[in-house]
């Protein structure tokens, strides 16, 4: 939505840097959100590649679906329709997202290591 503020350079600039740091925040937390949910379940690498194909497929769908709206209604609507599929993520991930920290009264459901084999020294 800040991209349809202005057109001033300096601020287009400063919207992208917000845009790479969200961006580097998304890909850190991403991972670490993942580990969290799938932990103790063996399907860690399995939910990462489908959240990455899945991500993918966003993001090649966007760039066609932006053009467009682009072409039929301008570069302010394409923004705008993207930041509303954003929003509702954004309400989807925050109504849907199960919290994962224990709480009094719940157990705890990490991986127990002292039930794996342990290694064998020789």
């Amino acid at each position: 939505m800040l991209y349809t503020l202005s057109d001033n350079s300096a601020w287009l600039v400063m919207v992208q840097l917000l845009d790479g740091v969200g961006n580097g925040l998304f890909a850190t937390l991403t991972p670490i959100i993942i580990a969290d949910l799938t932990r103790g379940t063996g399907r860690y690498n399995l939910a990462l590649g489908t959240v990455a194909t899945v991500q993918g497929i966003g993001a090649s769908l966007s760039s066609v679906v932006a053009g467009l709206i682009v072409v039929a209604a301008g570069y302010s609507a394409a923004f705008v329709a993207l930041a509303s599929v954003a929003l509702v993520g954004l309400l989807v991930f925050g109504l849907l997202m199960p919290e994962t920290t224990p709480r009094a009264g719940r157990p705890d459901t990490t991986l127990d290591r002292s039930a794996l084999p342990q290694p064998v020294s020789p």
